[in-house]
């Protein structure tokens, strides 16, 4: 499906997106994270000119709530875009003049309410968004399904960043299946300047006999879950993955054990005996 012809599927009457506009679309993108599982995020400003998780709440500006998919797609009340579309046609148009950056982090709905939002979510617009998105089926077909098993986005997310190798070591306790590295080769154009370790480790799945991967995100083929860290080409590696766990065990055992009881309990309650 072309992209021109999915934001046309996707329209929305102009008086609800300047609704939703109003309250920097928190209300909308609620509710769509609500019926979709996808991930909810909070684009920020902040006069670093560069972004990081270490610059505090207060020192960031909010600009827009949206519901991203797990590689680089938004799906938003204006329509369905990739992240540069997105930022190109809707954020860098509502950014604050002067130096600075954008600095997008996702949440648990729940977070919401800690959060130095311009808006809070108000159940009674959140059920005004439902009803609406409900109401158009183009827009909602045009995203796709979370892969099975599904852990909630922010689990996904948390664990798929940062924290993949301890995830894999306990899907390997569950499941049995081995845990590999997956080692870049080439990545995309827009991913060049992507550092990796010498021997381009970007992520750790653990491999099912039909050649699947699995990760926090769910069972997927290996070229898809690798094209979420912009890798074209790679390689699969059962020592690289186990190198990356002796380090972690070597240089923060404290955290990585936590990570890896996290996950399990994540596994145990999520997963089941699914796949």
């Amino acid at each position: 499906m072309g992209q021109a012809k999915l934001k046309r599927q996707s329209a929305f009457p102009p008086e609800l997106i300047a609704e939703w506009e109003a309250t920097d679309c928190v209300n909308f993108a609620v509710g769509l994270a609500r019926l979709t599982g996808w991930l909810l995020e909070v684009d920020w400003w902040t006069t670093a000119t560069k972004s990081t998780d270490k610059v505090p709440l207060d020192q960031l500006k909010p600009i827009r709530v949206h519901v991203a998919d797990n590689c680089e797609t938004i799906f938003d009340s204006r329509g369905i875009r990739s992240l540069v579309e997105y930022n190109q046609s809707i954020l860098y148009r509502r950014l604050p003049s002067g130096l600075g950056s954008i600095d997008t982090r996702f949440y648990q709905e729940s977070k919401l309410p800690t959060l130095p939002l311009r808006s809070q979510p108000n159940e009674v617009l959140v059920a005004r968004a439902l009803a609406a998105i409900q109401a158009n089926p183009l827009f909602l077909a045009a995203i796709p399904r979370r892969t099975q098993p599904n852990l909630p986005a922010y689990d996904a997310a948390h664990f798929s960043l940062g924290r993949c190798a301890p995830f894999s070591e306990a899907l390997h306790t569950v499941t049995g299946l081995p845990p590999v590295a997956i080692l870049a080769v080439r990545f995309a154009p827009h991913f060049s300047a992507t550092e990796t370790s010498d021997n381009g480790y970007v992520h750790s799945v653990v491999l099912h006999p039909d050649g699947m991967g699995e990760d926090a995100w769910g069972k997927a083929p290996l070229r898809d879950i690798a094209r979420r860290f912009g890798v074209e080409e790679f390689t699969i590696n059962g020592d690289a993955h186990r190198a990356v766990v002796a380090a972690l065990q070597q240089n923060s055992s404290i955290a990585y054990e936590i990570a890896v009881r996290d996950a399990l309990e994540l596994l145990k309650t999520y997963r089941g005996t699914a796949l």
